[in-house]
């Protein structure tokens, strides 16, 4: 090595022991030999100085062209795998970073991919932190190849046969990723038939990946040939959004509602396919499919005829009623959601059995005296109730704004789904209407509280979410957060876990320094109890997203916690803890690597 080389490695070293991450990033961007120099640091150094070398690469491959990036393959792929494989959790955590960065839009020489694979593949067998086996599924999505030797078709055929699950999960992904692939009719059989035994909360890691295949597949017309796994493929995922894992149940709700557009689009022309397929499942006892189907589809004869059906095989309607998922909720957009359009799913009014009473039957006639007028607003907004039309609720609540003490009375007298018809009415009211119309709702913070303590799962998450819609938005917001900030210190764990999911949502859209400075204190008693951990992390990473850069400093107590969940807490903590700490670096790096 040369004495100006040898200069450049002690400058740079120098620069990344002191955290000079960007002017390390500048040499490098500048100067070959600082490139060349900063891998033989990642050789060479410490595990200090190969983290911080690694995270000048995330940097550099940002914004680095395709061409050079395949240079660095070419040179530098068997250190960046070395250190993966020998490094602590934290460097291969962030190798994996790179490797993710570096494949991105790279087609891959055949040899080159079959050696990233097996490497990948020798991970994912090893008992490594799970923290660092999350971060092999982002590297996997960006891997292609420029041709599919039949060396390298074998590799992916013995994942794909493998009794490991999450070996089988890697090479379906890869398999999805060759350039042939076009949504041919046999891939599509073997994914939605394989990815069955992956849909688990037995291992939420591999349920994760599977959720995220499947919405990539889902995007495809769907065939005859295997449209029975895809409903059942509905089913487990629907299971799934019902289920007790808080990370699986909100991916699986996305998930859900593009399968059922899909089936909803397969069967459009041909509704008495989708009859047929129905009766199949009524004659196998595949109830719940039969109804997950019937609900994708949307037709409301087959629904009412379903509804009977089951009512005389002593199956209770409340079955169709208790499939309908609520929309998904993410802390923060994510990138699938964006492109999404939503189909709007039906309320539950539609679907009630006999005796049931729909909703337009609890509305008030009003006295004698009333116009004609009056009583066909009534009938609309009725009609928008059980067809859940936003865009009517929103007009004829401008129109009349005494409808909605009708809903306010639903809520408060109304059966389980009158009650459940009016939550959705006014989180909608909550959303859509503008600020001059919100004192017209005040009406409802009472009743909606009262239904935040409920244990019914999802009207309590749909009265919170209003109450957080309402206190972020109206001139008595503050009365709303008041009350909150009691249920949170109260050590009620009844009071607190919708205390938490409240402020969750409350910070996801603004931040308030007077409520955050009451919240903060207490945070850390809820992040090291179990039943309270996951709610507590969603309010940190709102408080960490929604935060000025002033404030930043205010989390620091919490990164040592943080550390300690990433390692040894359950997967979908873990995750979460991952993903909190990687924001507070985005706006202080000092604060999690110092």
């Amino acid at each position: 090595m040369s004495r100006k080389d040898n200069t450049i490695t002690r400058t740079l070293e120098e620069c990344l022991a002191s955290w000079n991450i960007k002017k390390a990033v500048e040499m490098t961007l500048s100067d070959d030999s600082a490139l060349t120099a900063l891998f033989e640091l990642l050789r060479t150094g410490d595990n200090e100085i190969k983290l911080r070398a690694l995270m000048v690469l995330e940097e550099l491959l940002d914004s680095m062209p395709d061409v050079r990036k395949l240079a660095l393959i070419r040179r530098f792929l068997d250190e960046i795998l070395l250190v993966m494989e020998r490094g602590n959790d934290e460097v291969s955590i962030h190798s994996l970073k790179v490797l993710a960065k570096l494949v991105h839009g790279v087609p891959l020489y055949p040899d080159t991919f079959i050696r990233l694979a097996n490497a990948l593949k020798n991970l994912a067998k090893s008992r490594r932190n799970e923290a660092v086996l999350l971060e092999i599924p982002p590297v996997i999505m960006n891997m292609k190849a420029v041709s599919y030797t039949p060396r390298l078709m074998d590799v992916l055929s013995r994942l794909l046969s493998s009794k490991n699950l999450r070996l089988k999960a890697m090479g379906l992904r890869l398999l999805l990723n060759t350039s042939v692939y076009t949504g041919a009719t046999p891939l599509l059989k073997t994914v939605f038939f394989e990815v069955q035994d992956m849909l688990s909360e037995k291992d939420v890691a591999l349920a994760d990946f599977a959720l995220d295949i499947l919405l990539e597949i889902s995007n495809f017309p769907l065939r005859e040939e295997f449209i029975d796994d895809v409903v059942k493929t509905l089913t487990i995922v629907k299971n799934l959004a019902l289920g007790k894992s808080p990370e699986l149940r909100e991916k699986a709700k996305l998930v859900a509602e593009k399968l059922g557009a899909a089936i909803k689009k397969y069967y459009a022309r041909n509704p008495q396919k989708a009859m047929e397929k129905l009766h199949e499942l009524l004659v196998h006892e595949r109830f719940y499919e039969a109804v997950d189907l019937a609900l994708a589809v949307g037709d409301t004869y087959i629904l009412k005829w379903l509804a009977g059906v089951l009512e005389e095989m002593g199956k209770e309607t409340l079955e169709i009623n208790e499939r309908v998922l609520p929309g998904p909720k993410y802390p923060e957009v994510p990138p699938e959601k964006k492109a999404q359009r939503y189909l709007q799913p039906p309320t539950l009014s539609r679907f009630r059995g006999k005796g049931r009473k729909a909703a337009s039957s609890s509305l008030h006639t009003g006295a004698s005296g009333q116009g004609k007028s009056t009583k066909r607003r009534r009938e609309e907004f009725s009609r928008a109730l059980a067809s859940g039309d936003e865009e009517m609720l929103l007009e004829l609540s401008r129109i009349n704004p005494e409808l909605v003490f009708e809903l306010v009375r639903m809520l408060d007298e109304g059966d389980k789904f009158e009650k459940m018809d009016a939550l959705w009415a006014l989180s909608k009211l909550a959303e859509g209407l503008d600020s001059r119309w919100m004192s017209v709702l005040k009406i409802g913070v009472r009743p909606l509280i009262n239904l935040a303590l409920s244990r019914n799962r999802w009207m309590r998450m749909r009265a919170v979410k209003t109450l957080a819609l309402l206190a972020s938005r109206a001139p008595y917001g503050g009365e709303i957060v008041e009350q909150f900030l009691e249920f949170y210190l109260s050590q009620d764990v009844s009071k607190a876990i919708p205390a938490l999911e409240f402020f969750g949502y409350y910070f996801d859209r603004k931040w308030d320094d007077k409520s955050a400075m009451a919240v903060l204190p207490v945070l850390a008693e809820y992040l090291d109890k179990d039943e309270t951990r996951f709610d507590a992390l969603l309010v940190l990473e709102a408080l960490v997203r929604s935060s000025p850069s002033n404030r930043v400093a205010l989390f620091r107590p919490f990164v040592e916690e943080l550390k300690r969940i990433k390692k040894s807490a359950p997967y979908e903590d873990q995750k979460l803890a991952i993903r909190i700490l990687e924001a507070i670096t985005d706006k202080e790096k000092g604060l999690v690597h110092g």
